[in-house]
C-alpha cells in the first residue's frame, strides 16, 4: 500500500489546509481596515481597490509559468517556496502601514499575490496526488475549512486589534505572525511527502529485489536509461496546453467567473455592509464573518454527498443560481431607513459563503478530473491566470460603479450580471459540450474512465498496432507467460524442483509481465 493511502493522508490535508491560513488571514486585512486605510492614507476608493488589483495583475502574466514551475521541480518545491514570499511579501506591507507609505504597500501586496495565486496551485497539486476519485470532493470539502477561518478571523480580529492599538500597522503584523506559522506547516508538509516518496520507493525496491533476484546489474542499468528519457520526455511545455480539451476550458471559464463573483466582492464588503444596512466598522467585519464560517461548516458536507451522488454539472448549476440569488438580495434588500432590520444582511452573506463552498467541492475536483497529473500545475496556472485577471478589472470597475453612482446597490447589481454569464458557461456543459462533460456526472469519472478504456481495448487491438515483428514478440510473450503460470508450483516425491528452479520460473515470468505491460503501454 503507498504511503499516501494511509491513515497519514489525514494529517497531510490538514496540513495542505493550513499552508493557507495566513495567506486567507492576510489577504483581506485591507478589507477589514478599509475606512482606516483611506483616512490615514489618505486614498479614495479607486486607489484602495488598486491595493487589491495590484495584488491580481502580475499573477495575469505568472501564473502559468508558477504552474509550469510545480510541475517541473516539484510541488514539494511550491509548497515551501510559496510560503515562504507570502510571509516576507506580507512584511513589506505591515512596514508600508508603519511608515505610511502606499506605495511600499502597493510593492507588498504586489509580491504576496504572486506568491499567493501560486501557492493555491501547489496546494491543489499536491491534493490531487493524495487523494483520488471518490475521496477528492471530500478532500477539498475538509481543505476548504481552515482558509475560510483565516478569513473570519481576520474580519473579526483586525478591527479589533486595530481599535486596540490604534495603529495601522499592529493588525498587520499580527498577519504576518499567522503567515509565519502557515510556512512552518508548509515545511512539516515539505517533510510528510518527501518521506512518502521514499517509503514508496523503500516498497517498491523490497517487491523488485524478491522478483528481480537474478537479473543482471547491466539489464537494471539499461532500465534506469529508459527512465531517464521516460523523464525527459516529461519535461512541461506550453506545447501542453493544446492538450486540454474543450470541456477543459468551459471549466476554466466557469472557474473564473465563480471566483470573481465571489473575491472582488468581498474587498469592499465591509464598507458595503457599513453604508447598505447602517452597520458599524466591528459590526460590518461580524457580519461578514458568516460569509467566512459558512464553508467550514458545510464543505465537508457537501464534499461526502457530490462523492457520493455524483451529478457534478446539476451541482454546477445550482452554485451559480445561487451566486446570482445571493448578489441579487444585496441589490434589493431593503435599507435599515426603509424599515428593514440591520441584520437583513445575514441571508445574502450566508448564501454567498454557501455557494463558495459548492464551488469549491464541485467545481475545482473537475478540473482535477479532466487534466492529466503531470500538467495539473500548468492547468492550475491557467485558471489562475483567468482569475487574475478577472480579480484586477471587476474591483476597479465596481469602485468606478459606485463613484458614478453613490450607491452600492448598483455594484450588486453588476456581479448578479456576472453570475448570470457564469450560468450560461455552466449550460454549455448541458447543451453544447454534453459529449464531452457527461462523465462529471460519473461517482468516480476517473475509475470509470479507465474501466472503459481497459474494456474497449482487447489484446486484438493492442497486437494490431505494432509492427509484424513485434507482434510475432508480443504473442510469444503471451504465450510463454501462460505456459509459466500453467507450471505447477507444488512438487510431488518422485520429482522435485530444485529452490533454484522456482526463482528462475518466477524471475522469467515476472520479467515477461514487465515486457508485456510496456508493449501495451505503447
Amino acid at each position: 500500500m503507498s504511503f499516501r493511502q494511509t491513515r497519514w493522508r489525514f494529517l497531510a490535508v490538514s496540513l495542505a489546509a493550513l499552508i493557507l491560513l495566513g495567506n486567507n488571514y492576510s489577504f483581506d486585512n485591507p478589507q477589514a481596515l478599509q475606512t482606516q486605510i483611506q483616512q490615514q492614507l489618505g486614498i479614495n476608493i479607486i486607489q484602495f481597490n488598486l491595493l487589491y488589483s495590484v495584488f491580481a495583475l502580475p499573477n495575469i502574466f505568472l501564473t502559468i509559468l508558477g504552474g509550469m514551475i510545480i510541475d517541473r521541480l516539484g510541488v514539494r518545491f511550491g509548497i515551501f517556496t510559496f510560503t515562504l514570499i507570502v510571509t516576507i511579501g506580507q512584511l513589506i506591507i505591515a512596514l508600508g502601514g508603519k511608515f505610511n507609505q502606499y506605495s511600499l504597500m502597493l510593492l507588498g501586496r504586489a509580491i504576496f499575490g504572486v506568491a499567493s495565486e501560486n501557492l493555491i496551485i501547489a496546494q491543489s497539486t499536491f491534493v490531487s496526488l493524495w487523494f483520488k476519485g471518490t475521496e477528492l470532493a471530500t478532500a477539498m470539502g475538509i481543505i476548504m475549512t481552515v482558509p475560510e477561518l483565516g478569513g473570519a478571523l481576520n474580519s473579526l480580529l483586525t478591527p479589533l486589534i486595530y481599535n486596540s492599538s490604534q495603529k495601522l500597522s499592529v493588525p498587520l503584523f499580527v498577519s504576518v505572525g499567522f503567515c509565519l506559522f502557515s510556512f512552518c506547516c508548509g515545511a512539516v508538509l515539505v517533510y510528510l511527502d518527501k518521506y512518502a516518496d521514499k517509503y514508496d520507493q523503500r516498497q517498491a525496491d523490497s517487491q523488485y529485489v524478491l522478483e528481480q533476484n537474478i537479473m543482471e546489474k547491466e539489464e537494471g542499468e539499461e532500465d534506469e536509461e529508459e527512465e531517464k528519457q521516460e523523464e525527459s520526455k516529461e519535461e512541461i511545455s506550453l506545447q501542453d496546453l493544446k492538450q486540454l480539451s474543450g470541456t477543459v476550458w468551459i471549466l476554466l471559464m466557469i472557474c473564473t467567473f465563480s471566483l470573481c463573483i465571489f473575491i472582488p466582492f468581498l474587498d469592499n464588503a465591509n464598507q458595503f455592509c457599513q453604508e447598505r444596512f447602517n452597520l458599524s466598522n466591528i459590526s460590518a467585519g461580524r457580519a461578514i464573518i458568516i460569509t467566512y464560517l459558512t464553508p467550514i461548516f458545510v464543505s465537508p458536507f457537501i464534499g461526502y454527498v457530490v462523492d457520493k451522488v455524483g451529478y457534478r454539472r446539476r451541482w454546477m448549476i445550482l452554485t451559480s443560481l445561487l451566486f446570482i440569488i445571493s448578489h441579487l438580495l444585496f441589490a434589493i434588500l431593503p435599507t435599515p431607513e426603509d424599515g428593514s432590520p440591520q441584520y437583513a444582511a445575514v441571508v445574502p452573506l450566508f448564501l454567498l459563503g454557501v455557494s463558495y463552498a459548492f464551488y469549491s467541492c464541485v467545481m475545482i475536483p473537475c478540473v482535477q478530473y479532466l487534466v492529466e497529473q503531470r500538467i495539473m500545475g500548468t492547468a492550475f496556472g491557467l485558471m489562475g491566470l483567468f482569475e487574475s485577471i478577472g480579480a484586477c478589472i471587476f474591483p476597479l470597475v465596481s469602485s468606478q460603479i459606485y463613484n458614478t453612482n453613490g450607491d452600492y446597490r448598483q455594484v450588486g447589481f453588476f456581479y448578479m450580471g456576472i453570475g448570470c454569464v457564469n450560468l450560461i458557461f455552466v449550460l454549455t456543459l448541458y447543451f453544447v459540450d454534453k459529449k464531452g462533460s457527461e462523465v462529471l456526472d460519473r461517482i468516480n469519472p476517473l475509475e470509470d474512465k479507465s474501466d472503459k478504456e481497459s474494456s474497449s481495448t482487447s489484446d486484438d487491438s493492442v497486437a494490431s498496432d505494432l509492427t509484424d515483428e513485434d507482434e510475432r514478440e508480443y504473442i510469444e510473450m503471451k504465450s510463454n507467460i501462460n505456459s509459466l503460470k500453467l507450471q505447477p508450483l507444488e512438487t510431488n516425491s518422485d520429482t522435485k524442483s530444485e529452490p533454484g528452479d522456482l526463482k528462475m520460473q518466477r524471475s522469467l515470468s515476472f520479467e515477461y509481465s514487465m515486457q508485456v505491460t510496456k508493449i501495451d503501454n505503447q
